[in-house]
């Protein structure tokens, strides 16, 4: 599947349809809203992404996927499917998606925001691998802009337009909250074909992000590799709490 039709078919989702949240805001003292996407019809509004690549390393093998499950994993629950080969030694594959006065934002007030994300992965913990781990060498990454973060060319390379960091390390807009390692053995792995197996990651970013004049603000959440090699990830839950800088 090359880039241009994978990231098609979930940015047709990205409308509004199935964009199916549960907001607790009003009730909270704090006026915290929190954002529940649990992806059981499709896409809950996200769309998907990748950057961080040249002509020369651009990855031809991105899916991007809903209505699927992890392999060996017998679950009802809804899933989107993210993977890709990293050619480039640096590559980053994200979701992305814009909220606001639906779920009772302000405009241009200041947030501060917190995930909680449930995934599953097939990288083993503590295996090498070409440039780096499977596992621990490939980085989850959380963020939030007024402007939307999107794959942009940079003197013949595509970057994102936000700052994400790079690598093991967040940017202004970013956090690293974990890596892929799924906590199962390397040789134990290697031996029963790489079982996929539930990994959670929760992460506040540090600085608080304003909404726009119409109370919207973007959200992401994406793995930036440093293994070259192909990393899947599919995505269970994406939880998100906005709470009023004011009152945090």
């Amino acid at each position: 599947m090359t880039l241009a039709v994978a990231v098609v078919l979930l940015a047709g989702a990205c409308n509004g349809e199935d964009a199916a949240t549960t907001s607790t805001g009003p009730t909270d003292p704090n006026g915290t809203v929190t954002l529940t996407y649990e992806f059981e019809n499709g896409s809950d509004g996200w769309a998907a992404e990748v950057s961080d690549y040249t002509s020369a390393t651009r990855p031809e093998d991105v899916v991007v996927a809903t209505g699927v499950q992890p392999p060996g994993i017998a679950d009802d629950s809804g899933f989107i499917h993210l993977a890709a080969t990293n050619r480039s030694d640096d590559l980053f594959q994200f979701l992305l998606r814009q909220i606001g006065p639906e779920a009772d934002l302000k405009p241009e007030t200041a947030y501060r925001i917190a995930f909680d994300i449930t995934g599953y992965s097939n990288a083993p913990s503590n295996c090498a691998g070409i440039g780096g781990a499977p596992g621990e060498s490939v980085w989850l990454k959380v963020g939030a802009s007024t402007v939307k973060p999107q794959p942009v060319d940079e003197d013949g390379s595509t970057r994102l337009n936000v700052d994400k960091g790079g690598q093991s390390e967040g940017g202004e807009n970013a956090e690293v909250a974990g890596n892929l390692a799924n906590g199962i053995p390397c040789e134990h792995a290697l031996e029963n074909n790489r079982p996929y197996e539930e990994v959670n990651w929760s992460e506040s970013l540090p600085d608080s992000f304003f909404t726009d004049q119409d109370g919207n603000i973007w959200l992401f959440v994406g793995i930036e590799s440093g293994f070259e090699g192909r990393s899947d990830l599919y995505y269970d839950r994406v939880e998100v709490s906005l709470t009023p800088a004011e009152s945090s």
